[in-house]
């Protein structure tokens, strides 16, 4: 789920079928090194009743989206392998 990414990345096609607000576009950098200038938007996310309103994300071409540094600096994580629990809470 999470990344070393700055930003959080979203598919480009669900960024297209939610008609998200294009802000900018800018370079970024791949696992590969590869360089490629990516739109930006801006999305309202959900998950786990945590809520981040006007966030800016990434458009990919990875079917997946992935969070990045942006959001999971703001949240305190916890994972507890043996008893399969994976926590997320705002600190």
């Amino acid at each position: 789920m999470g990344t070393g990414a700055d930003l959080t990345q979203i598919p480009e096609f669900t960024a297209q079928a939610l008609e998200l607000e294009q802000v900018d576009v800018m370079p970024t950098v791949g696992a590969h090194n590869d360089r490629v200038e990516r739109p930006v938007y801006v999305a309202n996310l959900t998950f786990e009743g945590l809520a981040f309103p006007a966030t800016w994300v990434v458009g990919d071409n990875c079917p997946i989206a992935l969070l990045g540094l942006d959001v999971l600096n703001e949240l305190v994580a916890r994972f507890d392998g043996p008893a399969r629990v994976f926590e997320l809470q705002r600190p």
